[in-house]
């Protein structure tokens, strides 16, 4: 099993990816849960799930640096 984490382009959401490495699956394409925009899609038959860690409304926001003194 090879875990990644993957961040939506569009909203930011935060999500990890388990990918079996020797159970044979499909081709697919998975879409954010928060926004629809496509997150992922593959050609070869890998077994992958995805599962929502941090959506962005709970993520801190960013927070710009101090101007050099």
């Amino acid at each position: 099993m090879k875990i990644s984490n993957l961040t939506c382009p569009h909203c930011r959401a935060a999500y990890e990816m388990a990918e079996s490495v020797s159970v044979a699956g499909s081709p697919g394409r998975v879409d954010c849960a928060v926004c629809g925009t496509a997150l992922a899609a593959w050609d070869e038959p890998r077994l992958r799930a995805f599962r929502l860690v941090v959506p962005p409304e709970h993520k801190y926001p960013r927070v710009p640096a101090p101007a050099p003194a």
